[in-house]
Formats: structure tokens, sequence, C-alpha cells
């Protein structure tokens, strides 16, 4: 998902070094949940973009990802990784939609569009102006949302409903709703045309743990029509900080959910030595622990899923961002020895913690 940075780059287009330690006051980072991401997404923004093998490589030493990863089917990035690396990529080409548009989309135009969305009144006209910009522009994708019942549907005009480029454009859209309403809008369905994708497990995580079907006739999202008629809730202030550091304020809006999956994560993030049971961390939530496995179920996912997905996230993070030993990170995620520990991280990533430390520490003196 090459794109979730370009929508916004264009504002301060020469602020390359983030400060990823800010917080706005409107938003709680979640540092406990150290995501990452698979190599594809670092492939999927390289995609389209016209480039020198040169470039390409100075700007993955500086976002410290080895280039022997891109052909390691298991590897993963850190967040911060794509995030600065997307944000790199977007300023060297001098291309926002990184070559997925009809034509190249200049830098700042979507700040340009973010500052005239958030003096609307409600998110009703908000998707109007939306749909707007882009035929104006005539050189991003194009939609358009139909109204059935108690849901609203925002489709994508072809060409732009074939590959993973939809999901692109509904995160794009979700996350500028949620934030300017500050609440995470409820994702009824995902519906894409593409065949299920390597990476569609990923998609969930990234939508809030939304419903999501492949190999559908159009690509649409569908949401309660309700949200027409929430108001806009932020302002040109608050818009200063959102384009501060974009990347991380978007993906990490976490006003609030009703995720089951999202619930647990919180309440274990904390506890990756001594994880609770099943049973255990349903008396925590106060729910049976078959209604917990089920509601879990419903939503894609499973308790084990989301702690293999938390120490996994957790030691590349640590691995990365710490000098702490293997044998510490091992044990600070609860496993009794290093070697099932080096294990089963071989199996998450395709290469034991270190061989993908050390391939980190080649980079070790680039900035972030």
């Amino acid at each position: 998902m090459g794109l979730w940075v370009a929508e916004y780059v264009g504002h301060k287009q020469a602020r390359i070094k983030r400060n990823t330690s800010y917080i706005p006051l409107n938003m709680r980072k979640t540092d406990k949940k150290s995501l990452s991401f698979g190599i594809s997404f670092i492939n999927a923004a390289l995609s389209k973009v016209s480039l020198s093998s040169e470039v390409v490589d100075t700007l993955l030493a500086e976002c410290r990802i080895p280039k022997a990863l891109l052909v390691v089917p298991d590897a993963r990035v850190t967040l911060a990784q794509l995030a600065r690396f997307t944000s790199s990529l977007i300023l060297a080409s001098g291309d926002e939609m990184l070559g997925r548009g009809r034509a190249p989309l200049p830098m700042g135009s979507r700040s340009l569009l973010m500052h005239w969305l958030v003096s609307a009144r409600t998110l009703e006209q908000v998707l109007e102006r939306m749909q707007n910009f882009y035929l104006i522009v005539d050189k991003g994708f194009s939609f358009h949302s139909e109204v059935e019942g108690d849901q609203v549907h925002l489709i994508i005009d072809p060409p732009y409903d074939e590959d993973e480029y939809a999901a692109d454009i509904f995160f794009v859209i979700h996350r500028i709703l949620s934030w300017l309403c500050r609440e995470i809008i409820a994702i009824r369905h995902l519906h894409f045309k593409l065949p299920r994708p390597d990476m569609a497990h990923e998609f969930r995580a990234v939508f809030y743990g939304a419903p999501l079907s492949f190999g559908y006739d159009r690509a649409s999202m569908t949401l309660p029509r309700s949200l027409l008629q929430k108001p806009v809730r932020q302002d040109n202030a608050s818009l200063e900080v959102l384009l501060e550091d974009v990347y991380f304020n978007l993906f990490q809006l976490h006003f609030k959910t009703d995720s089951w999956a999202s619930e647990v994560e919180n309440i274990i993030s904390d506890k990756l030595n001594a994880l609770p049971t099943l049973p255990e961390l349903a008396k925590l939530m106060k729910v049976k622990p078959y209604t917990l496995q089920r509601r879990l179920a419903d939503e894609g996912t499973s308790y084990l899923t989301i702690k293999n997905h938390l120490k996994r996230d957790s030691a590349i993070e640590l691995l990365i961002n710490t000098d702490l030993t293997i044998e510490e990170i091992s044990a600070k995620l609860g496993f009794s020895e290093t070697s099932p520990f080096t294990r089963t991280f071989k199996q998450w990533v395709g290469v034991p913690p270190s061989a993908y430390r050390e391939k980190q520490n080649i980079f070790s003196a680039a900035e972030y």
C-alpha cells in the first residue's frame, strides 16, 4: 500500500526526518503495538516508480532496509521504515501518486485537498469535495457513492479498481473521514475485484478488522449511512499537526474502536513475557471463553494469531531499535529458551534474529 503517504506528503515536502517521538494531543500513538509489514508493501511502493537503481538503493539504505530483504518473501519491516521509505520515494519521484495516476500528481496537491476538506461542515460534504477534487485535477483516481437503505457504498471507478491500488484508495478515504470526525468509522464490508492476494491477511489490521471479500465485480467500501451527517470536528490548527507527521498519525488513528481484536491487543501488549491464557483473558474482559473465541473468529482472527503477531512485531522493533541481546529479547517475549525464539522468528520473517539484526546494522549510521 504504497500510497498511504502519497496522499499527503506534499505538505512541507522538505521535511524528510520524522519526529517519531511527537504525539498529537488528539491522537494516541500505540507504541505497545510496534506494527510491522511484509516486504511486499515495499515492493508495491516501488512497482510503478521510474527511478534509477542507484537512487532506490540510496533510499533503502537511508531507511535501514537491506536490499537483500526485497527478495525474501517472509521478510518484514517496521511501520517507521515503511513510512519513511514511502515518503522518501515520493519526494525523489516528485509524484504523490507514485506512478499510479493518469499523470504524475505534483507535490502539495493533497495538502490543498486536506485544507479544502477541513472547512466542510459534514462528512457528506467532505465526500462531495473529495470526488470533485479528483475530477478537477484529472490525474488521480475517481470514485462515486451509492446510498442503499441504511448504508452508503463508496465505489472506485475503472480502471483503478483492478488491483491492490483499490486498498490504497479505501485506506486514504477511510482515514480522512475518521480523522475529520475524530472517530474510527466502522467499515461494514470491503469488496475487491482482484483475487485474494498474499497480503490479504494484513488488510484486516489496516482496516480495523473489517470483513473482506475478493473476486467481486466491483471494488467498494460499505459504510453506515449515518456517517454522512457527522460533523467535521477538526480545524486548520489540528490539520497543521496532522501534516507534520501524517503517515504515523493517519495509520495509528486510535480514537475509539469496537473491535474485539483491538481490545485484546490493548490488554496483552504489555504482558508478552507472561501472556494470560484464553480463560484468564476472557475473565479480564468479562466474557465467557467461547464467546471471546467466537467474537475473534467473526473478525477473522484468533487469540493465537494476535499473540503471534504482537510477539513478531515486538521482536522486530527490539532487534532494530534496542541493544538488548537475543537472549534478553527472547525472555522479554516469554520464550523459556533462546532456541525456540530463534526458530519461531525464522518462521516469521525468513531469517534468524541474529542475521536480521546484522543486516539492519549495516545501516546503523543512517539517521531517523
